[in-house]
C-alpha cells in the first residue's frame, strides 16, 4: 500500500496544474494553507466532507475521510500546537480524490516517533485507498477510490 516516491506530490501537482490548462480535463485541485494548529483541522474534515459529498461517496466514506483527515494532523503536528503552517492539497478527478498535507513549522519539521507513525499506518490503512507518510519530512498523502 502507498503511493511511489514522496515526490509525488510535487509531480502531481505541476502535472495537475498542466490538466487545468487542458479543455478535456475534468480534475479539480483546490489549496489550502492553514495555521498548524490542532483547532484548524475542522476546516480541512469541512472541505474534505464537501468534496466527497459532491463526488457522491457513501456516508462511510466521508466519515473515512474525515477520521484520516484527524490521523493525518495528528501525525504531522504530533497533537500539538506550532508556529507555521500546513499545506493542504485536494485533487478529485472521475477516478479518484486525493489529499496531500505538507507541514510548514516555523521551527522546522517535527516528526512523530515511530510507534505513532506505526499506529497512523494501522489506522489510515482501513480508511483509504492508497496511502503514504513521511513524518520526517512532514508530508502525508492519501486517496480515496470514487465508486461509480
Amino acid at each position: 500500500m502507498g503511493f511511489a516516491p514522496l515526490d509525488c506530490h510535487t509531480q502531481r501537482m505541476t502535472l495537475a496544474a498542466e490538466h487545468r490548462h487542458a479543455e478535456t480535463s475534468e480534475s479539480d485541485v483546490i489549496s489550502l494553507t492553514i495555521p498548524a494548529k490542532m483547532q484548524f483541522v475542522r476546516l480541512v474534515r469541512i472541505a474534505v466532507a464537501s468534496i466527497a459529498r459532491r463526488r457522491g461517496l457513501s456516508v462511510r466514506a466521508i466519515d473515512d475521510l474525515r477520521l484520516a483527515v484527524d490521523e493525518a494532523f495528528s501525525l504531522l503536528l504530533v497533537d500539538q500546537d506550532h508556529g507555521g503552517s500546513v499545506d493542504v492539497t485536494f485533487e478529485v478527478d472521475s477516478r479518484e480524490l486525493f489529499v496531500a498535507m505538507v507541514q510548514r513549522i516555523t521551527s522546522g519539521p517535527v516528526a512523530a516517533d515511530a510507534e505513532a507513525t506505526l499506529a497512523f499506518e494501522v489506522i489510515i490503512a482501513d480508511l483509504v485507498d492508497r496511502f503514504e507518510a513521511d513524518p520526517t519530512a512532514g508530508v502525508v498523502q492519501f486517496s480515496k477510490l470514487l465508486k461509480k
